[in-house]
């Protein structure tokens, strides 16, 4: 009994061991799966030019019968993605950290809104020379606002710009256009937004913005 007792144990010992090593052989399997896949697409982005990472700088203020304010620097950086549907036609998606602000004698300093952008553009991109292609392109925007400026309106206390009580919303939504110029993995290009959704329900006020954007594709 001693003895079967001690093949049993041992036969459970490899049993574990082959299961364990089946496992770690999987698993390497889909490791190299995943990494050939990633290089693939990342091989195929390369060649086609898909990914383009931008940054851009220029001017933002709001605009509505009741925006009285004045002009901001504004800037943003993040990255898109050439989703192709013809040889002309693309939608391009994208994600930006996108810091808007503004100007106003009703509050003391700068006011600055930093938001994570998603725009998404329709875009028609057609040939100027060899190596030189111009897309024209506009569509939606939304994003939200992850941090802002403490300010102070005359006359008031003190308060963050996305205060729960007395600031601003954080979601914005409304509308991008631009177009760019595109020479092998380089962009140059010029983008306008507009926002439709009131920063304040009892104000008319909207973000507006407009800059150049320096991009490199791959």
């Amino acid at each position: 009994m001693i003895i079967i007792g001690r093949i049993l144990t041992k036969y459970k010992q490899c049993s574990k061991g082959y299961l364990v090593h089946k496992n770690i052989f999987i698993m390497k399997k889909l490791l190299a799966v995943v990494a050939l896949a990633l290089t693939t697409l990342t091989m195929s982005a390369q060649e086609d030019y898909k990914i383009t990472v931008k940054a851009g700088v220029g001017l933002s203020s709001l605009v509505g019968s009741d925006a009285d304010t004045k002009l901001s620097v504004a800037y943003k950086v993040g990255i898109s993605y050439d989703l192709a549907l013809s040889e002309k036609f693309l939608i391009i998606p994208g994600l930006e950290l996108s810091a808007k602000g503004f100007k106003s004698d009703l509050v003391d300093g700068k006011v600055t809104m930093t938001y994570l952008q998603v725009p998404v553009f329709a875009a028609y991109k057609f040939s100027i020379d060899n190596d030189v292609k111009l897309a024209i392109k506009a569509g939606p925007y939304v994003s939200y606002g992850l941090f802002g400026s403490d300010i102070q309106w005359d006359g008031g206390e003190k308060t963050n710009i996305f205060d729960s009580d007395w600031g601003y919303k954080r979601f914005d939504a409304g509308v991008i256009a631009g177009a760019q110029l595109e020479c092998d993995e380089y962009v140059l290009g010029v983008e306008y937004s507009r926002g439709l959704s009131k920063l304040d329900s009892n104000f008319k006020q909207f973000n507006q913005a407009f800059g150049i954007v320096l991009g490199y594709r791959f």
